[in-house]
């Protein structure tokens, strides 16, 4: 393939990332393009585990996955239930240490790994997308909010949930699934609360309620309050006791040591989850093409960033290997879209089932 071709990336999450370093190690001119203004502007969320067969795979591809496997937490790869009643552990798994599963990586991690295969100056900061001027032809000139344009042969749509680049391939938008995440993070856990989050990520369901804990590098621990409310009551709830002290009342009839976890944290941040159909798709247009969260938003249930790096290898080595660019696209979306519509179902599905009064 031509190593003449410009493309651009919206979006510098793994995804765009991913397919940015293998781009460029095949004589790809890349820029990718962020919206927040600098890499440590907002929290980059809880930890990650990456896949064999999909975000290790990726990284192979990038050339990477030894430096990931040096750095990795393989220690941190135990899930267990917890009764939320009793805060007893119900059900426990645990991957032995030093085995190669789906050992976990912080997200600024995983971010400052591919950032190092990249050029300078690839990721170009605080370039919010205004509009694309999508060229029939040639070129599609990309107009930012900054008041840069920067033309393009192929735009690739790594821009997440609520993706501006989605919007030139199709009118559909994500719907609130009807559960709302509360983040919040222990930097300093005590012993009781070590025990009770494992090594690993600790799960409790109690009906419209779950809460989750997730080890994290440094022996921080993420915390998820996850709730099925109405947007409207959470917004009456926020206004008359704050979102923090709400959110630690909701859980008063929980275990007690559950409960401690719950009220160890700083201050909660709101996270509604938001999902795409199940039959997403778009109609092909040439030169622009998604991937990850804007191709296949889906709630979390342990697959986003996995299948989001595993698009974004298909797509980079698709264009890598075809004979013309328009062709390569072509064979990647329809697997990408294949793929995840193949997911889809059984993520949207099981993810209500945990909140399900009734289970």
């Amino acid at each position: 393939m031509s190593d003449k071709l410009t493309i651009a990336i919206v979006g510098g999450g793994p995804a765009g990332l991913t397919a940015a370093v293998i781009l460029q190690r095949h004589g790809f001119n890349v820029t990718v393009f962020e919206d927040e203004p600098a890499d440590a502007a907002r929290s980059q969320g809880g930890s990650l585990d990456l896949h064999a067969d999909s975000g290790q795979a990726a990284l192979r591809r990038a050339g990477l996955l030894e430096q990931f496997i040096s750095i990795a937490r393989h220690e941190d790869q135990e899930s267990r239930m917890l009764n939320y009643l009793t805060g007893e552990v119900e059900a426990d798994r645990f991957t032995p240490e030093g085995e190669m599963d789906k050992p976990e990586i912080d997200r600024g991690e995983l971010k400052n790994l591919l950032l190092s295969a990249l050029l300078p100056q690839t990721l170009q900061w605080d370039h919010k997308l205004h509009y694309v001027d999508y060229g029939r032809q040639k070129a599609h000139g990309l107009v930012f909010r900054n008041g840069r344009r920067y033309e393009a042969d192929i735009v690739i749509g790594a821009d997440g949930a609520w993706s501006r680049v989605r919007s030139y391939l199709t009118p559909v938008r994500p719907v609130y699934t009807g559960i709302t995440f509360f983040e919040g993070w222990i930097d300093h856990p005590s012993d009781q609360i070590n025990s009770i989050a494992g090594n690993g990520t600790a799960f409790s369901f109690g009906g419209a309620q779950a809460l989750v804990t997730q080890r994290n590098g440094g022996g921080r621990i993420c915390v998820y309050a996850a709730m099925k409310r109405a947007p409207d009551v959470i917004d009456q709830h926020q206004a008359s006791s704050g979102l923090t002290a709400w959110v630690r009342d909701s859980y008063r009839d929980w275990a007690a040591s559950l409960q401690l976890v719950v009220n160890a944290t700083g201050d909660y941040v709101r996270r509604p989850i938001y999902s795409l159909p199940a039959d997403f798709g778009w109609a092909p247009r040439p030169g622009i093409t998604l991937i990850g969260d804007a191709a296949h938003l889906m709630p979390p249930v342990g697959v986003g960033v996995n299948l989001a790096m595993l698009d974004a290898s298909d797509l980079a080595l698709a264009l890598c290997e075809a004979s013309h660019p328009q062709n390569g696209l072509r064979s990647a979306e329809t697997l990408i879209m294949e793929r995840a519509r193949d997911m889809m179902p059984d993520a949207i599905a099981g993810f209500q089932n945990w909140f399900d009064e009734k289970a």
